[in-house]
């Protein structure tokens, strides 16, 4: 079976024209945008305001968040702390708990420590539990406007042990500690504002 190859004849390259193509040449000096009136802006009214900073940079910007509709409100937040010290676990593997939590609602921080599978979740779950009862019994916050406003950890102290080795020698084991503080912060109880109030 032998298979004829046919030239395929194509058509020509279509000549350019030069009167067609100066007539579709690109001239910026021709385009002309529209001025938009300073007054009008597409932020709804929002004024953008240059500011200087340290290292002089121009495309700094300083707005205010009443512009964009947040209400900055005058009502007092109060805090609350909890420490926990010297407890047996690592800093690094607390952090990854503690990360997850930071600026979350009070009870939905509960909800997430009861369900997350790492060791640490239990504790900093007692931490947390304990911030909230400060808050609500020494300072009169309600429970359901607080918020953990800030979570750290650090590192504590290093006990130092060793493990016997072959040949008579000796590994050591770093057992180390952490401090978690917990800071919640939060409204005061409707009760507490009217018997304050009156």
């Amino acid at each position: 079976m032998a298979l004829s190859l046919t030239a395929i004849n194509l058509p020509p390259p279509p000549v350019r024209d030069n009167a067609l193509a100066s007539q579709f040449q690109f001239r910026p000096n021709l385009l002309k945008f529209p001025k938009i009136p300073s007054s009008s802006s597409s932020f709804n009214g929002i004024s953008l305001k240059t500011v200087t900073p340290d290292n002089n940079n121009p495309f700094a910007c300083h707005v205010s968040s009443s512009q964009f509709g947040v209400q900055e409100s005058n009502k007092s937040y109060a805090e609350a702390v909890a420490v926990g010290k010297h407890i047996r676990m690592s800093a690094d593997k607390a952090r990854r708990v503690i990360d997850t939590i930071r600026g979350r609602p009070y009870e939905e921080t509960l909800m997430i420590l009861e369900l997350m599978p790492y060791r640490a979740c239990e504790t900093i779950l007692k931490i947390v539990f304990s911030a909230g009862a400060n808050a609500s019994n020494n300072l009169g916050l309600s429970k359901s406007s607080l918020v953990i406003s800030k979570a750290e950890v650090n590192e504590g102290r290093t006990m130092k042990r060793t493990r016997p080795r072959a040949q008579g020698r000796a590994n050591q084991i770093l057992k180390r500690t952490c401090h978690i503080t917990i800071t919640v912060k939060g409204l005061p109880a409707e009760s507490v504002v009217e018997a304050s109030s009156s």
